[in-house]
């Protein structure tokens, strides 16, 4: 954003093909507005002379391919209400004056390439037809009585750009064809420029404008078959027509007129913002994450007995008399449940012959200990047959004592269902 309302320069105006041609003709204003909701202000910046003497030029930035059709289509909609605005204050005849002039340059227009005696200095080189030129109202399309002028600027952006995607051939002559198409329907001129090293049709572009605006002669011809590396297009207007349009489309196009720029140059910047947005990984808190897995391991255990046994298994053999410690030669699942199962039956304390139902209380006691902060509390032990029920949770300690353990065989901490 620019602090200005609108910007204001000047060209000083030199025919420089003339022999004094050092000589400053006139000071040419330039009103610049890169705001379309200020449109407003252009019929002040033309109140002295109106439409008559005028040129709209619309400048784009190529080095943002995927702006380009939003951003004509927006100022030509704000060249067109402002030509109807101010014809609204002159009278028919001279509104209508000012579109035949459109109309017979466009229609006459005949590219110095074409003439005879096209050599510089030599043969008339004006384009301008008699006054008594019969042409067709009707052409162009889209008449707004004031010469238009399409640029598309930053050429060599556009280039390089193209070169890092690919098909970059198919993308420039799709984006040409586009832009002619809509200069056609205009009657406008088009040409890409740079700034970069010596320039690209830096000149030109002063030239064309004189040309329009003074009726200076125009010796520079059309250059249509642009490419990639040779950006420098230029097309004025009366030169093109569908037929030559057409003539440099591929044989087997990749892009149809159908598709909208969006589609063929995506923005970058919203496809990273996109990608970043995916791959952002969300920390949770620890109780929050203990909840979601405690949630997981639950639904998993609803859905699958089988595996809910596994775990039991897995869990009860790593639960030692000491408390949950490592064991140099940990129980396989299957003996760890059938040792667990013996001792249930004997002890009376677990319902049926498997540990599954246990061993799911044991899982959500344990994050359940982890959400509250309360541990599992160790009782050291002296012997295998020492202490046999003296390691309790917090949670076990209204619960009845624990089940006798046979001779030779260590105890294993068994966790009630429940304390009823």
């Amino acid at each position: 954003d620019h602090p200005y309302v609108a910007d204001y320069s000047y060209i000083k105006v030199k025919n420089r093909f003339e022999d004094d041609s050092y000589e400053t003709l006139a000071h040419m204003a330039v009103w610049q507005l890169d705001d379309p909701e200020r449109k407003g202000l252009i019929p002040t910046f033309l109140k002295s002379t109106g439409l008559k003497g005028a040129v709209f030029m619309i400048v784009l930035d190529l080095a943002k391919p995927w702006e380009v059709e939003e951003s004509l289509q927006t100022w030509l909609k704000v060249a067109e209400e402002t030509c109807k605005q101010l014809m609204k204050d002159m009278d028919e005849d001279e509104s209508k004056k000012l579109q035949d002039e459109v109309s017979r340059y466009v229609q006459t227009f005949i590219d110095v390439s074409l003439r005879e005696g096209s050599a510089a200095g030599k043969g008339e080189l004006s384009v301008l037809a008699p006054g008594d030129s019969k042409f067709d109202t009707n052409n162009p399309e889209m008449n707004m009585g004031v010469p238009l002028i399409i640029v598309g600027a930053k050429g060599d952006i556009f280039s390089s750009f193209l070169h890092k995607n690919p098909s970059a051939s198919d993308r420039f002559e799709f984006t040409t064809r586009r832009l002619r198409q809509t200069a056609l329907k205009y009657g406008a001129s088009l040409m890409f420029t740079s700034v970069a090293g010596e320039g690209e049709n830096l000149q030109l572009l002063q030239d064309y404008m004189f040309h329009r605006k003074y009726g200076f002669e125009l010796r520079q011809s059309a250059k249509a078959a642009a490419t990639v590396d040779r950006f420098g297009l230029y097309v004025p207007s009366g030169f093109d027509s569908n037929e030559l349009i057409e003539s440099v489309r591929p044989a087997k196009s990749t892009y149809d007129d159908a598709q909208a720029f969006v589609k063929v140059f995506p923005n970058p910047n919203k496809e990273s913002k996109r990608r970043a947005e995916e791959e952002k990984v969300k920390a949770l808190k620890n109780s929050q994450f203990y909840k979601l897995l405690q949630q997981k391991l639950k639904s998993g255990a609803a859905r699958s007995p089988s595996s809910s046994k596994t775990q039991s298994s897995s869990a009860d053999s790593s639960i030692s008399k000491g408390g949950i410690r490592g064991s140099p030669k940990l129980r396989s699942p299957r003996k760890s449940s059938s040792s667990s199962s013996s001792r249930s039956g004997r002890g009376g304390s677990a319902k049926g012959s498997g540990s599954s139902p246990k061993s799911q209380i044991a899982v959500r006691q344990f994050f359940q200990s982890l959400l509250t902060g309360t541990g599992t509390k160790k009782i050291s032990s002296s012997g295998s047959g020492s202490g046999s029920g003296a390691n309790r949770t917090n949670a076990n300690k209204k619960s009845s004592s624990s089940p006798p353990s046979n001779e030779g065989q260590k105890d294993m901490l068994t966790i009630p269902e429940s304390s009823k």
